[in-house]
């Protein structure tokens, strides 16, 4: 991809640019684990330069108030536990209405102060927002005056909200051509928006040797191996999922993944022995990589993140319990794709996953078609955008290529 400089609005004092370590800041907001999945792999991207650049992540629930993580994070997951009806007319609204903020800017400004002053301690000299309400906060910080310095935004979903469209906001890196219509409808510059995918770690796509990795975790390689995961604290009761699987008739080993949500991680470890499956629970975990390699399957929320990840690793997937908006459009371009299968209720689990381990055949040319569809090189491409912008104090024309064929990288840059 070919690309040309221009200047940035953001200006830094000549002198003092050469004085300055090159710092980056990436700003997330956990609300789900894909945000700082997300910018964790594009620190270890940044990391990887040969020029060396201090990288600090920031996560704003860390730093936060406890009353903004009620306010804000809480009740966010409360509506979607318990009234996800209520959450998909907020959201459909703020579509519709075009709304540029999910919260008010006092929200931020008080409630995430602490992050506002670390920023002004670190003065990086480039921040990358991976999460909505991050990049609010980024944006009401170079606003108000708490650094000086350019924004990178990137997008963890196929399509993307109003409140992204912020002003202070240089450069977006999003994952669809969708999205970046969206943006282009609500007022961003095409030359600000270079559609790389999601940002994932490398390590999905290694070819693991997976008779050894079954040994490792304590796996019968002659028994099918199911990963279920739910987004770390998502709506998904893991639990009911891996206990419908006993309905299966299969010798299933099941790797379930509970993230931060250590009541359900709990549950997850009462069922063994009480249900005719093996069952592993793993809490928060730094080798799904791993767990995606041994699996045959991956029972998941469709988060961007997991998805891609998925894709990534050429593991097919059946997507449960969506939140209202996003992922459900994850949903329709995976099975319009033939890479993924909706499981509605609690029962289509099991039928969908008898059927399809029972035709290894058509799990095969589906984890076929999900590598042909991964975007792998996300990473690298939001990483080496990040550091032109670092360097150069500007922002990238990013001209329109054409989509490249299956076993070409995107990126060439």
């Amino acid at each position: 991809m070919s690309f040309n400089l221009y200047p940035l609005t953001f200006r830094a004092d000549p002198v003092s640019s050469l004085v300055m370590s090159k710092r980056i800041a990436i700003l997330t907001l956990s609300v789900g684990s894909g945000h700082v999945q997300a910018a964790k792999a594009i620190e270890r991207a940044l990391d990887d330069s040969a020029d060396p650049i201090e990288v600090r992540t920031l996560d704003a629930i860390e730093l936060a108030r406890p009353w903004f993580l009620w306010l804000y994070v809480h009740s966010y997951w409360w509506m979607l536990r318990h009234t996800p009806r209520m959450w998909r007319r907020l959201f459909d609204r703020r579509q519709r209405k075009r709304h540029r903020a999910t919260a008010p800017h006092w929200v931020f400004r008080r409630g995430c102060a602490e992050v506002l002053r670390q920023l002004k301690a670190f003065s990086p000299r480039l921040v990358i927002v991976t999460e909505i309400g991050a990049a609010e906060i980024a944006a009401l910080g170079k606003r108000e005056g708490w650094f000086n310095a350019p924004i990178l935004a990137v997008h963890t979903d196929l399509e993307t909200e109003p409140p992204w469209a912020q002003r202070e906001i240089d450069v977006f890196c999003v994952a669809s051509d969708q999205a970046r219509a969206q943006l282009i409808e609500w007022g961003v510059s095409p030359n600000r928006i270079l559609v790389s995918g999601i940002p994932i770690d490398p390590a999905f796509t290694l070819p693991f040797d997976r008779p050894e990795l079954l040994r490792a975790l304590g796996l019968d390689p002659q028994r099918p191996v199911v990963l279920v995961m739910g987004g770390g604290m998502g709506p998904v009761p893991l639990d009911e999922v891996v206990q419908s699987l006993e309905k299966c008739r299969l010798p299933l080993q099941v790797l379930a993944v509970a993230g931060r949500n250590h009541v359900m991680r709990a549950r997850l470890e009462a069922l063994r022995g009480k249900i005719a499956l093996v069952v592993h629970p793993f809490g928060w975990s730094d080798n799904v990589p791993e767990l995606m390699a041994a699996a045959d399957l991956v029972i998941t929320k469709p988060g961007g993140v997991t998805v891609s990840e998925a894709l990534a690793a050429g593991l097919p997937m059946i997507l449960t319990h969506p939140i209202p908006g996003p992922e459900e459009i994850h949903i329709h371009y995976l099975e319009h794709h033939g890479v993924a299968f909706r499981a509605r209720t609690l029962e289509e689990i099991p039928q969908l996953v008898f059927r399809l381990l029972s035709n290894p055949k058509q799990l095969a040319e589906i984890g076929r078609r999900a590598r042909d569809l991964a975007r792998p090189d996300a990473t690298h491409a939001i990483a080496h955008v990040g550091r032109a912008m670092l360097e150069k104090g500007t922002y990238i024309d990013l001209l329109a290529a054409p989509s490249p064929r299956s076993g070409e990288s995107a990126y060439l840059m």
